[in-house]
């Protein structure tokens, strides 16, 4: 399977292969993607288009096509969101949010997680690290929040957030910043 290549390291592949031979085809497909997805991997448009068509001779499409969306396109000219975590463009968000993100905000006293940051405007998608979820006994939550970059404390509900239970509902969130204009002074909460 040459689509495993793209996946590192063995472990995932070796997961994947298994499944295939096993004869479960589109679970070996919707694992790819998932894997592919969770790793935020860039993609040929060649690539994209071999797992997808993989997934739809295996009935599973749908999933395949919403967790690419994570996958950015190495070919594409408006990449608006761009991975930062881990980075020191992260640690720099990270500290403007302590900064900003004032007791009364809901955010407040939640340890937060810079992962993507739109190219665009102030938005960043942050992840809500609590105990639950880095055990695995429950998912992440993901809250979209509007810097203001004062250097200050906002008053609540400043800087806008929007909180949301999956990192795939909050891709429409993340889409809609090019397309509409956010409103500058209505914050939006969860």
């Amino acid at each position: 399977m040459r689509l495993a290549s793209l996946l590192e390291p063995a472990a995932p592949v070796a997961g994947v292969l298994s499944t295939w031979d096993a004869g479960e085809w589109e679970f070996a497909v919707q694992d790819v993607a998932e894997i592919l997805s969770d790793r935020h991997t860039p993609l040929l448009r060649t690539d994209r288009a071999a797992v997808l068509e993989l997934a739809t001779v295996f009935g599973v499409s749908a999933k395949a096509a919403s967790a690419l969306r994570w996958c950015p396109d190495l070919e594409a000219d408006d990449e608006w969101w761009r991975e930062i975590e881990g980075s020191p463009r992260a640690s720099a968000v990270a500290g403007e949010l302590s900064l900003e993100i004032a007791p009364g905000h809901a955010l407040h006293g939640i340890k937060l997680t810079p992962w993507l940051e739109c190219g665009a405007c102030d938005d960043v998608l942050v992840r809500l690290d609590d105990e639950s979820a880095r055990t695995g006994r429950a998912r992440y939550q993901v809250a979209v929040v509007h810097l203001a970059w004062s250097r200050q404390p906002e008053p609540p509900p400043w800087p806008s957030a929007v909180i949301f239970d999956q990192a795939l509902d909050a891709l429409d969130r993340l889409e809609s910043c090019f397309h509409v204009a956010p409103e500058a002074d209505a914050p939006v909460a969860d």
